[in-house]
Order: C-alpha cells, then sequence, then structure tokens
C-alpha cells in the first residue's frame, strides 16, 4: 500500500515543479494573459497587483477556461473573500467529487483491503496544493500565481495535457488577503519617495502579524481555519508546497533537504519524500543556471507548527521553498562583500557540500 500511494504522491512534484518551458506558450486571445488584463507588467520591478485584482483575474480565468474553477475558503479576519484555484483537466474537473472521495479514503484507509487501496490509487489522481503569501510582505508568489495558472490553462502541448490529467492542482494565491492589500497599499504610497520598498510599520495580520504561518496546530485564526478545512476535510492532498521569501543578504533559494533537528514520530518515508522533491528541485535549478540554491540550512524538519508540517504527521508530503527578498517590488544592488552567512547550515558565506554554487552578488 505505502509503495503505490507514494508514487502517486510523488507524481504531483516531480511532474509539476518546475514547469516545463512548454507552458509559455501563446495563450488564444480568448485567455487574457496577467498583464494584458490588469494593465500592468506583472513581476516587473515596482510594480504589485492587489488582492482584489488577483481575484478579479482568476475570476476571468475561471470563465474562460474550462481548466479552472474557483472555490471560496471562507472569509477572513477583515472581511475579505478567500479563495483557492482548482485547476485541472475539464475531465477531472467534473469528477472532481470522485477523486475528493478517494483522496479521502487513502488519507485514511482503515477498513480497506490492501487490494481496494491499490485500485483507489491507481483510480485517483495525485492532489497538489500550493500555498502563496502567508506573510504578506514576501509579495512575490502571490504575484506568481497569475502567471502559472495562466501557463497551465493556455498550454496545448501533449506533456502538459497529461500532466493536468494526472493532477489535481490546488492553488492559493494569498493565504492573508488582508495582509496582502495593506503591504501592496502601502509599497504604492510611498513609490518614488526615499521610503519606497521600506518595512510597513504596523501588523499585516489583524492579531497575529508575522507569525500567522505558527496557528497550524492551534487554529485561533479565521484563515488557518479555512484552509484547515480545505486541507483535511474536503480535498485531503497528498502533497503541500508552501513559499515564503528570506532576507537580503544570504542564500538566493532554499530547498529541502531541511536541517536538523528532525520530528520524530513522523514517518520516515515522509522524511524522505520531502528529501527527494527537494534534491529534485535543486538538481532542476542548477540545471536552469540559477546559482545560490542551497538546502540543510536554517529550517528545520522538526516544528510542529507550521503551515505545511502540520501535514507531516498525517503521512503528507510537505516542503518549503524560500527565496532572497528584494525591497518588497523595489530591487536591491548587493555586493559581493555584503553576503554573509551567519545561520545553522551556512556558518560563512562560502561554497561547501549544501552550497555547491553560491550567489556572486548583483541585483
Amino acid at each position: 500500500m505505502k509503495t503505490k500511494c507514494r508514487f502517486y504522491l510523488l507524481l504531483a512534484v516531480l511532474v509539476f515543479f518546475p514547469l516545463s518551458p512548454s507552458m509559455a506558450q501563446k495563450a488564444s486571445g480568448q485567455v487574457p494573459a496577467p498583464s494584458e488584463f490588469l494593465k500592468i507588467e506583472v513581476g516587473a520591478d515596482r510594480q504589485l497587483a492587489d488582492y482584489h485584482q488577483i481575484a478579479s483575474y482568476f475570476k476571468a480565468l475561471a470563465a474562460a477556461s474550462s481548466r479552472l474553477e474557483i472555490e471560496i475558503l471562507g472569509k477572513t479576519t477583515l472581511g475579505e473573500e478567500m479563495f483557492m484555484a482548482v485547476i485541472s483537466s475539464e475531465e477531472n474537473l467534473r469528477n472532481k467529487a470522485k477523486y475528493k472521495e478517494i483522496a479521502r479514503k487513502l488519507a485514511d484507509p482503515r477498513g480497506l483491503s490492501q487490494d481496494q487501496v491499490s485500485a483507489l490509487a491507481s483510480e485517483g489522481k495525485s492532489i497538489f496544493l500550493l500555498t502563496c503569501n502567508i506573510h504578506s510582505s514576501e509579495i512575490g508568489s502571490s504575484q506568481m500565481a497569475m502567471e502559472w495558472a495562466y501557463k497551465l490553462v493556455t498550454a496545448q502541448d501533449p506533456e502538459t495535457e497529461r500532466r493536468l490529467n494526472d493532477v489535481i492542482v490546488l492553488l492559493v494565491p494569498s493565504l492573508n488577503p488582508d495582509g496582502q492589500i495593506m503591504i501592496t497599499e502601502w509599497y504604492r504610497k510611498y513609490l518614488g519617495t526615499k521610503y519606497e520598498g521600506g518595512p510597513m510599520p504596523y501588523l499585516y495580520h489583524h492579531y497575529a502579524g508575522h507569525d500567522n504561518n505558527r496557528d497550524w496546530y492551534m487554529l485561533t485564526q479565521i484563515e488557518t481555519k479555512n484552509v484547515n478545512q480545505t486541507v483535511y476535510h474536503d480535498w485531503f492532498p497528498q502533497f503541500w508546497l508552501d513559499e515564503h521569501q528570506m532576507g537580503y543578504y544570504g542564500p538566493r533559494i532554499y530547498v529541502p533537504p531541511n536541517a536538523d533537528p528532525v520530528a520524530k514520530l513522523v514517518n520516515p518515508l515522509v522524511h524522505r519524500g520531502n528529501n527527494l522533491v527537494g534534491a529534485d528541485m535543486g538538481w532542476r535549478l542548477e540545471e536552469a543556471g540559477k546559482s545560490g540554491v542551497i538546502y540543510n540550512y536554517s529550517f528545520d524538519a522538526y516544528w510542529p507548527g507550521g503551515t505545511r508540517n502540520t501535514g507531516w504527521w498525517k503521512y503528507m508530503y510537505g516542503v518549503l521553498t524560500e527565496v532572497a527578498s528584494a525591497r518588497i517590488a523595489t530591487p536591491m544592488q548587493i555586493a559581493p562583500t555584503e553576503l554573509e552567512g551567519g545561520a545553522k547550515g551556512l556558518i560563512q558565506y562560502d561554497q561547501q557540500i549544501n552550497f555547491p554554487n553560491p550567489w556572486p552578488g548583483g541585483t
């Protein structure tokens, strides 16, 4: 049972991260690209789409494409509407209730025979959850979500169609819509002044501030409850990728394997799977010429309170990625002499086995 199920769980990651270049094919005129729809260059320096714009774009995608549907997760603390995009083949979306039920049974197979579990694993689809922007100043992934969704729903190449047939993607553009709006408004207010890109001097979550990703074992906040209901009661994904940003002056990209200590009550196959996925990410990033990729650094495999970590105790793969920040959306020039280590796994900023290709500095 474990071998068969683990194959399906790994499939979600290995086929979807990163996307193949063929996904960037030009879309038909019926489905607008994010920049075309919003009249801004998404991802450009000093350009940000706020949560209302992001939501409007996903609604346009859902209206234009049979590969994407929107599910409302609930209201936020300040009354915004949290949503999730469900992306897959048209046939899978028509039968999503069936695949949710299969995932539910596989998540708790007690009472099922080995043959029944194997049949469900063969019939089901891999369900891959990607969450973005829980820390609202870590704004990049909320912008990326629009571009990735656009590429998935418009690509016509056979490989992408095969992936969409095998996998159902659950994409949450922001886990903290209230804060995403605050950060965007703050950034726009001081754009072009000496305060451009500076830190916002008030909490971007009404109650929890930056610690809104520490709530996943207590469930005190409405946003956490909304997502918890979706993950552990409705969809039962087998893999969860949570995208974050880290500081300016260290490595550029963090992927697993995670640092010690390790959560000893987690099934070792979960840790092995997370490590395998992270190693594949690092390989592909290196192939693409991305320097500054590190693993076994700073972020441990123990802490039980984080977003994707809670899935480990439920036999779900859960991976954290971190990328170096800019000043919100304003670029920075970093000299080689400014680069530093000082964290677990990289005491001195230099080449080592978990950091084989250091970033040399630049913009």
